[in-house]
């Protein structure tokens, strides 16, 4: 990443001890694993930003429009909003599939990006990933969705080694619709398998058995066409040690390019919530467990001689690149399209209309279908460097003072930080290189949040400023 074009702050830095109560610090002294914090802190991409009026959000997206992009990754991200059925542990379903929405959808999508790619300064940067998630993508029809695939190769400035993914599931997702995304270009498919065991596989909503998800995921990587990465989700109801342990056996016996393994987040409002708190489906594991759970996952797969790329990534073969998710976490510019998606240009974060006629009516009127914009704060350049860090488990606290000189007065609080993590199991502090441990892996997030509050407390902030 370039170095920052925000403003400098003014105001002199306040300290705060680390001695003070602080919620975000880890306990020391427990099975670091298991029992570092009472509960997993979310990183959320809204959080230390604030709203742009509604009525500016017109000019400032004309005006990011007329201006290059900045030098640096970038990516694009298209969101179909489409399932077969909603999964019990999914928070992201919108819209119950209908064969009908698939091409005028498509088409809106295609009208809004080559609307975009005329007004856009893209000449300037170089798209290295393109995303087609969800929702599902592969619940498209096989020539809505070539022709969507082949309008994003041919308009977006991709980079010769572009990474373009197309999320799927096994349903509505057969040999020729493959064939036909391969064809089109598609170069890496995510598949969301959560897990083989079909009992728990149809408890969440999956139609079909672990036996056929098996055969599936044999024929992908058979084809030996495009990177294969199935997801796996741990921490599942009836999901036990046993059972977890018998899904990461079959996902190596199978042979990916990638595995990603995703802890269960049971959000207040989801159909696996509610079914909880019925009756009608047992709880999921507790956290000590899904704790326990991706540390069998890290040491087999470390084992198997398989390199972790991520805090939920591992890469068996080079065609694994991972690029998407690692970049986004970097706060890495990001052109969004679609119902629902959420991008980013310069400080400014913004997301399109989730409503799907509401999108489709604003894309047959000519408009970017904005629903809000967010904008960071000068030390905004400083966490993405630190969340981008944390999450392929390493940092360098040198790197700070590049991206916002204020930053060199806090580096020794950070240290200090740095060596309760150390102190806590969580991380291995070589001078100022820090590189995670299992259980810092697993509770990365939690760090990254505290990191961040250590940053804001201890960095006065002008949150005037403004970078495009």
């Amino acid at each position: 990443m370039g170095q920052s074009t925000w403003d400098e702050p003014r105001r002199s830095p306040r300290r705060i001890p680390l001695s003070e109560p602080d919620h975000a610090l880890p306990r020391v002294a427990v099975n670091p694993l298991r029992r570092a914090f009472d509960k997993r802190t979310p990183v959320m991409p809204w959080r230390d930003k604030r709203p742009v009026p509604e009525a500016d959000v017109p000019a400032i997206w004309q005006r990011l429009m007329e201006t290059p992009m900045a030098v640096g990754p970038c990516l694009a991200y298209v969101h179909v909003p489409f399932c077969a059925n909603h999964c019990l542990f999914c928070g992201f379903y919108r819209n119950r599939y209908q064969r009908d929405d698939s091409a005028r959808y498509v088409q809106a999508i295609i009208d809004e990006l080559c609307r975009e790619a005329d007004a856009s300064q893209w000449q300037e940067g170089i798209v290295e990933a393109v995303y087609l998630g969800g929702g599902t993508p592969s619940a498209l029809e096989p020539p809505d969705l070539v022709r969507l695939i082949e309008a994003l190769r041919q308009e977006l400035p991709l980079a010769p080694d572009a990474e373009f993914t197309v999320e799927g599931r096994i349903l509505h997702f057969d040999g020729e619709k493959v064939d036909a995304c391969l064809d089109a270009g598609v170069n890496r498919l995510s598949i969301g398998v959560q897990s083989f065991d079909t009992r728990v596989r149809q408890q969440q909503g999956r139609r079909a058995t672990g036996e056929a998800a098996e055969r599936y995921i044999e024929s992908l990587v058979a084809r030996d066409r495009a990177a294969v990465v199935i997801d796996l989700m741990y921490g599942l109801p009836g999901q036990s040690q046993r059972v977890w342990q018998q899904d990461l056996e079959t996902s190596l016996a199978l042979a990916p390019d990638g595995l990603d393994v995703y802890c269960l987040s049971m959000f207040p409002g989801t159909p696996l919530h509610q079914a909880v708190g019925n009756g009608r489906v047992v709880p999921p594991a507790s956290l000590e467990c899904r704790a326990e759970m991706y540390g069998m996952a890290s040491e087999q797969l470390a084992a198997a001689g398989w390199q972790q790329i991520s805090n939920s990534h591992w890469a068996a073969t080079p065609r694994e690149r991972n690029a998407y998710n690692r970049l986004i976490k970097t706060g890495a510019t990001t052109l969004a399209f679609g119902s629902g998606a959420g991008g980013k240009r310069g400080s400014y974060s913004y997301t399109l209309d989730g409503d799907l006629e509401g999108y489709l009516s604003t894309v047959n009127r000519g408009r970017k279908p904005l629903a809000g914009m967010l904008q960071g704060d000068a030390l905004q350049p400083l966490r993405d460097v630190v969340c981008g860090d944390l999450e392929v488990g390493a940092l360098d606290l040198q790197r700070l003072p590049a991206v916002m000189s204020a930053a060199a007065d806090a580096l020794p609080e950070l240290r200090h930080l740095v060596d309760v993590w150390q102190r806590a199991g969580l991380a291995e502090r070589h001078g100022d290189r820090v590189t995670l441990t299992t259980a810092g892996c697993f509770w990365s997030s939690n760090l990254i949040a505290g990191f961040n509050q250590r940053l804001a407390s201890l960095t006065a902030v002008s949150s005037d400023g403004e970078s495009s």
